[in-house]
């Protein structure tokens, strides 16, 4: 978790936010995602460029030569009402164009129905400053952000919205020994914090040694070149999430994209309802060799909601029981999951409860 100065910062932020009118926690957060990704995205292209000059490989630019003025490194220096003016009106339909036209496009399947709320030219100079100064490149810390950010919800709570530490998250991928030629899904990804890690456990694993790029500051970037053979899989199938919260997709798109994953598949779905076999039949059973979770565990739900499949295995409206059971489904043969559950789920002694532990035994 952040301390010190950055959670000094960040606080700043946040109220520059709250005095420049923009009080809801939610869209505070996603702008500040937004500007986020915005930054992120033009660091990750001269890194990318460099380490492609290092490996002797092909760049493929997300900012053509006619887009650099859309880069952070570019609009950031600009005055106020000009920064205002490029970001409302270029930068931020840059997101939302069509993904075939732009490797960062991708990110505008999320952003369709995004506004930028930021309407006055002070704040957004100011949270442009403040962003520019975050050390977003060093180790966990754009986890650690979101992770303080999303404790600062005062609705947190009401959808089960709670990131898992990042040691925890690291601890659960390392235990299941994902492999590249797998497929791995998050059925209540959240900000995707399973399926980032997925892939750069994958990256610490298939890196030569000449493959491993040391910048500036000392942190070590694995280029993951052992994994070409399993390049296209892992750009088009490995991986898939699912979230029902479509600013937390926002966040998880951007995550994914931003750690080597260039068309997420992130998919707006409540994964215990009827409409999740209907919509993804492919996906929805014997589909995933790994499953990684930490769901969303407050309170019951409405049966008729929920799928028969689940119901009728497990005759329950406890979300602990079903996504357990949902997970159950979800795997292969011989297919590895890691989830946290309440206790409850080992001890409870309701019908349901036993009934799940048959089921697991």
């Amino acid at each position: 978790m952040i301390n010190g100065k950055l959670k000094s910062q960040v606080d700043k932020l946040w109220e520059e936010f709250w005095t420049g009118g923009i009080t809801n926690p939610l869209t505070v957060i996603e702008q500040i995602s937004f500007l986020m990704f915005a930054r992120l995205l033009d660091l990750n292209e001269s890194r990318n460029e460099k380490m492609a000059q290092k490996a002797n490989t092909t760049f493929k630019p997300i900012f053509g030569k006619d887009k650099q003025h859309l880069r952070w490194s570019n609009f950031k220096n600009l005055d106020a009402d000009s920064m205002l003016k490029v970001l409302r009106d270029q930068v931020f339909p840059f997101f939302k164009t069509d993904p075939a036209s732009s490797e960062a496009a991708i990110f505008g399947n999320f952003m369709a129905d995004a506004q930028l709320m930021i309407q006055k030219p002070s704040l957004l100079v100011s949270a442009v400053n403040m962003i520019d100064n975050l050390p977003l490149t060093e180790g966990d810390t754009k986890g650690d952000l979101y992770e303080y950010l999303l404790s600062k919800l005062t609705t947190a709570g009401i959808n089960g919205q709670f990131r898992t530490p990042r040691h925890i998250i690291r601890l659960m991928v390392e235990m299941l020994e994902p492999r590249p030629n797998e497929s791995v899904a998050d059925p209540a990804c959240g900000t995707a914090g399973f399926l980032v890690e997925t892939m750069q456990y994958l990256q610490r694993k298939y890196t030569s040694r000449e493959g491993i790029f040391v910048d500036d500051d000392g942190t070590k970037h694995y280029s993951g070149d052992l994994l070409e053979a399993y390049r296209d899989h892992i750009q088009k199938a490995m991986f898939r999430g699912f979230d029902f919260d479509v600013t937390m997709l926002r966040i998880a798109a951007m995550n994914m994209m931003l750690h080597g994953v260039e068309k997420p598949e992130i998919r707006y779905q409540d994964t215990l309802s009827n409409s999740f076999m209907d919509k993804y039949p492919e996906l929805s059973a014997n589909a995933f060799d790994v499953v990684l979770a930490n769901p969303p565990f407050t309170g019951s739900l409405d049966a008729g909601d929920v799928h028969a499949s689940l119901i009728g295995k497990v005759k329950t409206k406890k979300t602990e029981l079903l996504f357990v059971s949902l997970i159950l489904r979800l795997l292969k043969q011989g297919g590895r999951s890691a989830t946290i559950v309440p206790d409850g789920v080992l001890f409870g002694s309701s019908k349901a409860h036993l009934a799940l532990r048959r089921m697991l035994h």
